[in-house]
């Protein structure tokens, strides 16, 4: 049995000593486990989501600013082409936004 990390490590050496020799552990410790191993899994889910909306919501803002830096540059530059600068901006907003639309659950 794996012991989460989120089990003090009294109680993790008590229950591995327990099942080491050959005992099982008494049914409320099994409880305590178990309940901590669902904490730990639903921290581990709640840090994914917040992974997720970080790479979101910074996409969304690089897009935002390369799009502003493109249109303003094309506006005031004497030179053709040089809104393309805006490009780089807008291509990593695009990237980030696309890893957290598309980013999946760590198993």
């Amino acid at each position: 049995m794996r012991v989460p990390s989120a089990i003090p490590r009294t109680c993790a050496a008590w229950l591995r000593a327990a099942q080491g020799a050959g005992r099982d552990p008494p049914e409320s410790a099994q409880r305590v486990a178990d309940l901590l191993r669902e904490q730990d899994e639903r921290e581990t889910v709640r840090r994914d989501r917040e992974e997720r909306r970080g790479h979101l919501v910074g996409g969304m803002v690089y897009l935002v600013v390369g799009v502003g830096l493109a249109v303003m540059i094309a506006s005031v530059a004497a030179k053709p082409r040089v809104w393309t600068v805006g490009l780089i901006a807008g291509l990593i907003g695009l990237v980030l936004t696309a890893v957290g639309l598309f980013m999946g659950p760590r198993r």
